[in-house]
């Protein structure tokens, strides 16, 4: 299996040499990261709140929370298998749009299978991503701005600020001021790149670098967000990222 990229795995097992057997098949595969490892859902999820994960190994019997349950209470997993010593889950665990459910003790030829197949599956979506991202690079907004015809790249806006029947445009080179409704450019800006955060602003989703409070972080820029918008925009961000 030849790996265009290195996935990040996460193993959930209260069993500590189950933990450690996925763990060796892991370091074993070209492509794949181990970048934690834990004993139960609860770890696990704290750990997801903070960090990115491609794949998650996860048992199926865990101490207080089930492993179906622990996926079940996630807004946006990542690719999940299964593994367990007991068979009677499979048919559950394949309604959750798990990638593959390995029986225990799991044997690094059936480990190799699961993983070649999420492998596979996560290329694909890197692959769909990138070429997503590169068509939102192309694209551009024209702007009359001190009596100019200015191109503006969307990949290169940080925010717009609305100014009461004008709007500020913060990009990576400059600014610019033109005549322009904030309501009218949101309606113009692709709304899977752009969010209006606020009554007065609108953000490039993939420049927010942390949220602190009720402000987004973008370098040496802060944004206000509102506090009704903060939830969703969490949503769109971890979906930005995932």
């Amino acid at each position: 299996m030849e790996a265009k990229t290195s996935y990040k795995c996460m193993v959930v097992d209260d069993e500590a040499l189950a933990r450690q057997l996925i763990e060796t098949h892991i370091a074993g595969v070209p492509g794949l990261e181990i970048v934690y490892s834990c004993l139960s859902a609860a770890e696990a999820g704290e750990y997801l709140k903070l960090n990115k994960v491609d794949l998650l190994f996860l048992d199926i019997h865990l101490p207080q929370l089930s492993g179906i349950d622990f996926l079940k209470s996630l807004e946006h997993p990542p690719k999940v298998i299964f593994t367990t010593a007991y068979s009677e889950f499979a048919l559950e665990g394949y309604e959750l749009n798990v990638l593959d459910y390995l029986l225990k003790p799991i044997t690094f030829e059936r480990f190799y299978k699961a993983v070649h197949k999420a492998i596979e599956i996560l290329d694909i979506e890197k692959e769909i991503k990138e070429s997503s991202s590169a068509q939102l690079e192309e694209k551009s907004i024209l702007i009359k701005s001190s009596h100019q015809l200015i191109r503006i790249e969307l990949a290169d806006i940080l925010y717009i600020e609305g100014l009461h029947k004008y709007i500020k445009i913060v990009s990576k080179q400059k600014n610019y001021t033109t005549l322009f409704a904030i309501s009218a450019m949101e309606k113009e800006l692709p709304s899977q790149q752009f969010y209006r955060c606020h009554r007065s602003f609108i953000i490039n989703l993939s420049k927010v670098e942390l949220i602190e409070g009720h402000q987004l972080v973008m370098g040496t820029h802060r944004v206000p967000v509102s506090k009704s918008n903060k939830q969703e925009l969490i949503s769109k961000l971890g979906r930005q990222i995932g």
